[in-house]
């Protein structure tokens, strides 16, 4: 599960702020709430939904998460990175930091807590242009019995790299010298070979990437032919998400696979009427639907965590309290896996505990800051969160005029 994750100077973000997920101790126990595996004092949310005005920076801060698993996992793509757009943050470098746990250590032995952090710096070109991206900073490190110990250690281009023996390596071997300025230790020891670095990468892909609608500045799902073929493969997700359609379109009877012109075709059987509609003809909540289930059972199953932008333009909010619930519920989530979306809905927020509900929004010179309604001082239990949002008790309210 992911504890915390921090990140500044990126699109919109020009100091660091912090998504910490880590629930007060005065909260009570509610089955949407999980301890961590690896330090059972702290207790996290399996749902966070990122809430504010259009602009204000939510899709930027999930969107740093996913370049976070791409730059640490994947040292084959080039790093392309936008800092905040001033003059005293164009040459800055950008931080990336994320705390949370996961099995990469010693496999098996159940989750460690780690730390990760990397920062990618910037210098101009001799003409006053954009040079190239390199990484000035990286560490790895976690915590045996409580204490800090570092696992891998960056700490600039031209000095060596600190690796211990935990990581597989020895500081003398050849494998270290492949570490390119401008790519990531981590994935480029996976990349070699080396068995806990393979185990960090993998898991920083599968968790920030693999189950995400964010690709770039757009949003996407998986397209109809890949769907199909997860529906033919696993029976056991086609008939549930059988049961997610028919409770959004109380119509719908039943989803099939056929054969057709081109190839394979979804189709829908529904009530009173004679033959079936196919998925292009369905409602536009829907199509939507049946391409977003994938990601988020892949996450329930698989991952461990979803990341999702702006899902709910076409979804009946109480869909996508629906999608929701799947997390919050110890029965559909016995893994422990998280979901952290954006959204519009504000409908959503009597149905959230506070703990769950974070406002994004820009303070005056264009930065986004985000914080948690937890933090809002003499919020109570007991009181209608969209009703506070409304009355701006939350802030995250949009201006006009």
């Amino acid at each position: 599960m992911i504890h915390t994750f921090s990140v500044s100077n990126y699109g919109s973000i020009r100091e660091e702020v912090t998504l910490d997920l880590r629930i007060p101790g005065t909260a009570p126990d509610l089955a949407c709430f999980r301890r961590s595996a690896a330090k059972p004092d702290v207790r996290l949310p399996t749902v966070a939904v990122l809430m504010g005005p259009n602009g204000s920076g939510k899709t930027t801060l999930l969107r740093a998460l996913v370049d976070l698993g791409r730059i640490g996992s994947s040292p084959t793509e080039p790093v392309t990175l936008f800092p905040f757009s001033s003059h005293e943050t164009r040459w800055a470098p950008t931080r990336f930091s994320i705390e949370g746990e996961a099995d990469f250590l010693a496999p098996g032995e159940g989750p460690r807590r780690f730390r990760y952090e990397i920062e990618i710096g910037r210098q101009p070109t001799d003409d006053g242009g954009d040079g190239p991206l390199f990484v000035s900073r990286e560490t790895l490190v976690h915590f045996p019995k409580g204490r800090r110990r570092r696992l891998l250690e960056r700490r600039a281009p031209e000095v060596p790299i600190y690796v211990s023996r935990e990581i597989g390596l020895t500081a003398r071997d050849d494998r270290l010298k492949g570490v390119e300025p401008n790519r990531s230790a981590i994935g480029t020891l996976a990349l070699v070979n080396v068995p806990a670095a393979s185990r960090f990468a993998k898991f920083l892909s599968n968790s920030l990437r693999v189950a995400s609608n964010i690709s770039g500045n757009e949003t996407f799902t998986p397209d109809t032919s890949t769907v199909i073929g997860w529906l033919e493969a696993n029976g056991e997700a086609r008939e549930w998400v059988r049961g997610q359609v028919r409770r959004s379109d109380l119509g719908i009877e039943d989803i099939e696979v056929v054969d057709g012109f081109g190839g394979k075709h979804l189709r829908f059987n529904h009530t009173g009427l004679d033959w079936p509609i196919v998925l292009g003809m369905e409602s536009r909540g829907t199509r939507s639907l049946i391409h977003l289930l994938p990601l988020v059972r892949f996450a329930l199953d698989t991952t461990g965590l979803a990341i999702l932008d702006e899902i709910d333009g076409a979804l009946h909010v109480d869909m996508l309290a629906e999608i929701l619930d799947s997390f919050r519920s110890r029965k559909s989530n016995p893994n422990d896996a998280q979901l952290l979306m954006s959204s519009h809905h504000v409908g959503l927020l009597d149905d959230l505990e506070k703990e769950e509900v974070f406002i994004v929004e820009k303070d005056d010179s264009g930065a986004t800051r985000v914080y948690g309604a937890q933090d809002v001082k003499g919020l109570r239990r007991d009181v209608r969160l969209y009703a506070k949002y409304r009355a701006g008790v939350l802030g995250g309210l949009p201006r006009f005029g």
